[in-house]
């Protein structure tokens, strides 16, 4: 009676372990994308920039684990704008080079409001979505869940008026 007890503490410390690890590792990622992203706003590069910010964080050896990496426009809220967002997608070969990945543009960097003046700052926001697999599929952790983790920050101002 004890020893099943015992292997399901240990089973479950390892699991909710790991994936606690995972967590972190994903939410430092997206805090260290959106930080970049309010440092190099307008570069014509930024989402570039972005996304290798944030790839830095993350182990190479886990990039099929990733679903996607979506930097976006948040409203004053903090909510996203679905009609401002750019989705990029691994494909494969080396994550530390833009080339790697599929991007679909719908927020231009060179758009985004970086002066302050009559216009308030944009706020930038990236989401990573990776899918996470239990380790031992011992139930109850049996199957995969998507962590899905999002950092939103207000861009630097570059000039003032």
């Amino acid at each position: 009676l004890i020893l099943p007890i015992l292997i399901l503490i240990m089973v479950g410390t390892l699991e909710l372990g790991m994936a606690f690890k995972d967590f972190l590792t994903v939410s430092h990622a997206v805090r260290e994308g959106s930080r970049v992203g309010a440092f190099v706003g307008d570069a014509i590069d930024a989402d570039c920039q972005i996304l290798l910010a944030s790839m830095a964080v993350l182990d190479p050896g886990e990039m099929d684990r990733l679903r996607r990496l979506e930097i976006y426009r948040a409203d004053s809220s903090g909510n996203q704008i679905l009609a401002q967002t750019n989705t990029w997608t691994y494909r494969e070969g080396d994550p530390f080079d833009c080339e790697s990945w599929t991007e679909v543009v719908r927020w231009p960097s060179t758009e985004r409001q970086v002066v302050v003046g009559s216009t308030p700052l944009d706020i930038i926001g990236v989401r990573i979505i990776m899918v996470r697999s239990w380790l031992t599929g011992f139930p109850p952790f049996s199957g995969s869940y998507y962590l899905n983790e999002t950092a939103i920050i207000r861009i630097e101002p570059e000039a003032f008026e």
